[in-house]
């Protein structure tokens, strides 16, 4: 069975091997997946129960779920939510803005947002 950490770490690798390929749209896709999963595996270490009935949060509860449900410093809960929100505006702009710019440098800072998450909740 796969775990949200496995799920975050093959997200993260498949950002890394789009950004050698120059596909900077999916790269962002998939950095933010990987901070979603990342977050989204201490999250339901904390909470059973989710919205709809789901056995995860929706995308747009992470942030809150981070700030009140983790125990962590809230530095670290204050940086992961920031990150999350950057990365899925940014997301949300790579899929779906077609006339966006997403760019090598997007792409790579995404990756070092996601990498973050997932140093901050080792």
């Amino acid at each position: 069975m796969t775990t949200w950490r496995e799920m975050s770490e093959e997200a993260l690798r498949g950002a890394e091997i789009l950004l050698r390929e120059g596909d900077y749209r999916g790269c962002v896709s998939r950095t933010y997946y990987s901070a979603y999963c990342a977050a989204t595996s201490e999250i339901v270490k904390a909470l059973t129960t989710f919205s709809h009935g789901w056995n995860n949060p929706t995308h747009q509860k992470v942030p809150v779920y981070v700030q009140n449900n983790l125990t962590l410093p809230q530095v670290k809960k204050d940086r992961i939510s920031t990150l999350l929100k950057t990365l899925r505006l940014i997301r949300e702009g790579a899929d779906y803005r077609p006339r966006e710019v997403v760019d090598e440098k997007i792409a790579r800072d995404c990756i070092r947002g996601a990498v973050g998450i997932q140093q901050e909740l080792c």
